[in-house]
């Protein structure tokens, strides 16, 4: 695959033999290192996640936001990634379903998967990419980096995707802006969610973070949620340190429509630093899951697009100190 890199006010080169190709964007409040999608030299170059926009560490407030959580990095790992982070499809990719095995099914921002023999598909499964889908990068500013990709896939499956990542220069806030065009002659019905790896400064995952929702909370709780949280009200606290295994949650009955204010507010109560998250969208699901590394809330849509339709949606994540 040719990432054509048409980078203004930045050439992104390799620092150093364990660096990946990236940018940096920058304003007097926030500080983010954003990769570049590449099929060859990509820090991430998995089967699960939206190859766009990835980011490596968020400074704010001299600290370290959406940290690394894991201790090695292999690019081509489902999970090996950092950040606000996104997958299309990971209940059910397009074509997955007419697919025979040995052809192809597509998987948004990513491209074209083999499909092996299995009972169903499995979003954690590293799967062999036939066809990875071309990019374009362009650093628009110092505060903002678009990306870009067409596909034409198996079976009438086809679209333009476009994402941009931009930190807001008035006030501590990164906008990340979608636009989805349906090219082919298929509809295109997938779920799209946000997987938010959340950490400061690397410290783990226990009663110092505190978790404010737009909503009542209830949830389906499973692994060590009845052992290590507590849900009062709109508040998600941590009971004690999440030291062994981790956590799962599913949220019920959410608000058919937007609250109207950041779907959560993330608190690390020793650095004194929140993040809020908000949406362009009312979720249609949301899931918690965390180890001892991090804490992830997961906004979950619903996008459909009949051919030649566009969607558009965003996520936005403001920062603060107390």
């Amino acid at each position: 695959m040719r990432l054509a890199l048409l980078l203004s006010f930045l050439v992104a080169v390799p620092a150093a033999a364990d660096d990946y190709p990236h940018v940096y964007l920058k304003t007097d409040a926030l500080k983010a290192k954003v990769y570049l999608p590449d099929a060859e030299k990509g820090f991430y170059r998995g089967t699960r996640f939206d190859w766009s926009g990835v980011f490596g560490d968020i400074g704010f407030a001299g600290h370290s936001l959406f940290h690394k959580w894991k201790d090695t990095h292999d690019p081509k790992n489902h999970d090996d990634i950092i950040g606000p982070v996104e997958e299309f499809g990971m209940e059910k990719p397009l074509n997955y379903d007419d697919a025979k095995v040995g052809e192809t099914f597509l998987k948004i921002g990513i491209g074209e998967l083999e499909k092996p023999k299995e009972e169903k598909y499995r979003f954690y499964h590293n799967y062999k990419i036939v066809k990875p889908g071309v990019w374009t990068a362009k650093q628009v500013n110092p505060a903002k980096v678009e990306f870009h990709q067409k596909l034409t896939g198996p079976n009438g499956y086809a679209y333009e995707y476009t994402k941009t990542v931009t930190i807001d220069p008035k006030r501590p806030e990164i906008i990340i802006g979608h636009t989805l065009t349906n090219t082919g002659t298929k509809p295109i019905a997938t779920d799209h969610y946000n997987h938010n790896f959340f950490n400061v400064d690397g410290k783990p995952v226990g009663p110092d973070y505190e978790f404010d929702f737009a909503f009542p909370l209830k949830a389906d709780g499973k692994e060590r949620f009845p052992d290590v949280v507590k849900l009062d009200g709109k508040a998600w606290r941590f009971t004690k340190p999440l030291d062994t295994g981790s956590v799962f949650a599913q949220l019920k009955e959410l608000p058919k429509e937007h609250p109207g204010q950041p779907y959560v507010v993330m608190r690390h109560k020793p650095s004194k630093v929140s993040v809020s998250i908000n949406g362009s969208r009312a979720p249609v699901r949301f899931n918690v899951w965390g180890m001892k590394t991090t804490i992830c809330p997961e906004p979950f849509l619903d996008l459909n697009a009949k051919p030649g339709e566009t969607v558009r949606w965003m996520w936005s994540y403001e920062f603060a100190t107390d």
